[in-house]
């Protein structure tokens, strides 16, 4: 990298300021910025920090260097094998064994034992999603770099790095589509000068930003699990391949990928493994990536045969891909009145002049609202999102980058539904109904129950083997009817009668029909959930995992088994079931409130909640909507809404980590289930401001630190919940409305019940409102205060809601005082 370019930062910050108030770069060089997007002025520095983009199935990664560019490509499916699954053992006769050790309060012993039956020598982490190459593009013969830029387009999905060098401006576009599978990237010079690059394909190196243990384990586990990398030039193409060592059947076998380059002008030659363009006006590169499955079968010929055959018109396949992925992303819009000049900032400086007050900046919330919309879109594919989305840069990534079933990916796909985007959920429940014979041997081998049992973590399998003496995930049971919550959700959005009896009810059975082995009745009559994880949380007179009665594993029972009868009578079928599931549905145990006023995360006064812990598991029946038990009990509400001010209370003193903020979501969709605004707001604000951003507008899991998508989708998730909130039937308007946003519009939210809020806007004490339906329907309005405008249809009692009829397919719009 040019020194002139470290020498300039300050000058590059005026520049861009000036850039983005005339629109222009210069006579003659025009660069508008995205109106629902960002730019930069900082390249990266780690993988972490590059532009990132994707299909959902390809990821592409580019590290905005101008000299000597990186951009790393990856795929959805490609997860590092560590050999063959560990089956778990067939020890749910011995179930009674652990049962009563708990019983006797003998919880580490309990641990202990689950783990000597499991039969493994280590908890085993699920096979991690790795990179499959590097391109590396050094530019030679220009080392000026001035008036640097790079930008993400949200509605297109393409990436850009630009600057001016000696002789010129230069540009850099990426982006992966969807219409034709590959990525893409345009390299452009100056019109009068031919460039020289050098282009090649290689293994990825881990970042010098990793700490040193990380470090350690990437370059250890690539040694030991990737062998045969090999480079080599064809024609037009670059090519790269490995093969990973710990393979097994029916698994991935290593990985295949090829740059195909088309030249306009100059020439091309080879040298060694790279690609040398001398003279070119423009390049254009094909990107294709493809998981090996069958080690005897090359697919390199059909790759050549696939891009050769693609013209290479780079707006073309731009504007291709831009359709499908625009037409996603733009189904929402939201607007809190955040100044367009701030919008036009670098994200370092709107970054910087939002944390700087305590009020965040409202064009940093849109912006950040638009990206972590933007960051799900883009990974999800044939897979939903693991905790890196579909990128990566190590290959011993953060809890092995995999699916982190009891919290992360949840908050991940949180904005799908309400978000408008439903057909991105199905990647989710294709990847559970993909993994559900795993989930069997699951509850049969652990529990000894029928049905389906999920794992905390997995990815290219479904057991469970995280277990050890301190980390007992073979006792966690809330997986399952978690999911099944998603799936019942989907219909409640859609309609689509097909798929709830052909994926949700299925999914739904074996969730119930492993609670119902799963409870049995204790000493006062009540079931007992024995042995028990509240996620990750240990009670302060234990110390230990391993626990009983936890509150999301109750709630979570009731939920599946009210969702049942629910069904069931939709469908006219279980009619001989549901009484016995209201039986159980009673003898459930009851919600608990300490002697601090707090809702209790284990429902025994044998277990002392600890309150200093990032998962809030204890709310997970407000993290849709309030159970109805909260509404009718105002002393829970207030218990919750103690707990949450309490968690937050805890957070504000963490001013080095900020560990864990997906736990800031269930705090703030438990805030908004209760109607709280001040105390959703205080949620949100912690997540806009604290440092869960890095200036290319990816997520993070920590203060600056480990790249994370989470909260791109937890955050929108919070934000859309505070302006509706629905349950077939009725919408919540406003339900948690903080008093900064005083005003507002939010466009193309999707309520379950079928019905779209195709606008809503505010202003003091005015709402303007279109809605429309799916089918013919009245739903109950509720208004966060006394209606005042005349001609409508209170509910009987209560002035602060209203009756509509929506007639299927018919927009219906209505002004509203209070």
């Amino acid at each position: 990298m040019s020194m002139k370019f470290g020498r300039r930062v300050v000058r590059l910050y005026f520049f861009i300021l000036c850039v983005f108030t005339t629109h222009t770069l210069r006579a003659g060089e025009h660069f508008v910025p995205p109106e629902r997007g960002f730019i930069s002025v900082t390249p990266a520095k780690t993988w972490e920090q590059g532009l990132i983009s994707g299909n959902g199935t390809i990821g592409a990664n580019m590290m905005s260097r101008p000299l000597d560019e990186t951009v790393i490509f990856t795929h959805e499916r490609l997860f590092l094998p560590q050999g063959k699954p560990h089956k778990p053992r067939a020890n749910g006769d011995r179930l009674f064994e652990i049962r009563n050790m708990i019983d006797r309060g003998l919880y580490q012993q309990a641990a202990d034992l689950a783990f000597e039956m499991s039969e493994q020598e280590k908890l085993i982490m699920p096979d991690c999603l790795v990179p499959a190459f590097d391109m590396t593009i050094s530019t030679l013969g220009d080392a000026q770099v001035e008036d640097y830029v790079r930008s993400v387009n949200f509605e297109t999905g393409e990436t850009l790095v630009r600057w001016r060098g000696e002789k010129g401006w230069y540009e850099r576009r990426v982006f992966v589509s969807r219409a034709d599978g590959f990525a893409v990237m345009k390299l452009t010079a100056p019109t009068n000068y031919g460039v020289k690059y050098k282009i090649g394909l290689r293994t990825t190196i881990p970042s010098d930003s990793l700490n040193a243990r990380q470090l350690e384990w990437s370059y250890r586990d690539l040694a030991a699990m990737v062998a045969d990398a090999k480079s080599s030039v064809s024609g037009r193409s670059l090519r790269y391949s490995y093969r990973f060592t710990k393979a097994f059947p029916g698994g991935v076998q290593g990985v295949e990928g090829m740059a195909y380059i088309h030249r306009k002008e100059g020439s091309m030659t080879a040298e060694g493994a790279s690609l040398i363009v001398e003279g070119a006006k423009e390049i254009i590169i094909f990107i294709d990536v493809r998981p090996k499955f069958d080690p005897k079968k090359s697919q390199f010929a059909d790759m050549d045969k696939r891009l050769a055959g693609v013209a290479a018109d780079y707006d073309s396949l731009l504007k291709r891909h831009a359709a499908i992925h625009g037409e996603l992303f733009n189904r929402i819009k939201l607007n809190l009145g955040g100044d367009p000049k701030d919008h036009q900032l670098p994200t370092e400086k709107l970054i910087e002049l939002s944390r700087a007050n305590d009020e965040p900046n409202k064009a940093l919330i849109e912006k950040l609202f638009d990206a972590g919309r933007y960051n799900i879109i883009s990974a999800t594919g044939e897979l939903p999102p693991v905790l890196q989305g579909v990128w990566g840069g190590t290959f011993a990534p953060w809890w092995n980058c995999a699916y982190t079933h009891n919290g992360n990916i949840q908050a991940a796909i949180g904005a799908n539904l309400t978000g408008n985007m439903p057909e991105l959920m199905w990647p989710y429940f294709s990847y559970l109904e993909s993994m559900t014979g795993y989930y069997e041997i699951n509850a049969r081998n652990l529990m000894g129950c029928r049905g389906i049992m999920m794992p905390a973590h997995s990815s290219s399998h479904g057991f469970v083997t995280q277990i050890n003496d301190w980390f007992p995930g073979a006792f966690w049971v809330s997986g399952a009817p978690w999911a099944a919550r998603f799936f019942y959700d989907y219909y409640q959005y859609t309609g689509d009668k097909d798929f709830l009896r052909n994926h949700a009810l299925p999914f739904m059975e074996k969730t119930a029909h492993f609670f119902e082995d799963y409870l049995y009745p204790g000493p006062d009559g009540k079931y007992m959930l024995s042995p028990a994880q509240s996620p990750e949380n240990t009670p302060l007179n234990t110390g230990v995992q391993a626990s009983f009665n936890a509150t999301m594993d109750v709630a979570a029972a009731r939920e599946i088994f009210r969702n049942m009868i629910s069904v069931s009578r939709e469908l006219g079928i279980n009619s001989d079931k549901i009484q016995t599931w209201e039986a159980i549905i009673a003898k459930l145990p009851d919600y608990m409130i300490d002697a601090d006023g707090i809702l209790k995360e284990w429902l025994t006064p044998k277990l002392v909640d600890r309150i200093d812990h990032r998962h809030a598991s204890q709310l997970y029946a407000l993290y849709f909507e309030a159970d109805d038990e909260f509404d009718q009990r105002p002393d829970l509400r207030e218990a919750v809404k103690k707990l949450v001010a309490q968690k937050m209370d805890w957070r504000d003193k963490d001013h080095t980590s900020g560990n864990m903020p997906f736990g800031i979501v269930q705090l703030g969709q438990a805030a908004t289930s209760l109607g709280d605004s001040e105390l959703a707001y205080r949620c949100l604000k912690y997540l806009v401001n604290k440092p869960y951003w890095y200036n290319n507008l990816a997520s993070t899991h920590n203060y600056n630190d480990r790249f994370n998508m989470d909260i791109s989708g937890g955050m929108p998730s919070v934000i859309m919940k505070m302006l509706v909130e629905s349950r077939p039937g009725r919408i919540k308007i406003l339900p948690a409305l903080p008093a900064a946003w005083n005003k507002g519009k939010v466009e193309g939210l999707l309520c379950s019940g079928q019905v779209e809020v195709n606008a809503l806007s505010w202003d003091k004490h005015k709402i303007q409102l279109t809605l429309t339906s799916n089918k013919d329907q009245s739903v109950i309005l509720q208004f966060p205060g006394d209606v005042k405008s005349g001609g409508v249809k209170f509910v009987p009692g209560n002035t602060r809601q209203i009756e509509v009829d929506l007639p299927a397919g018919k927009a219906v719009t209505m002004a509203v005082s209070l």
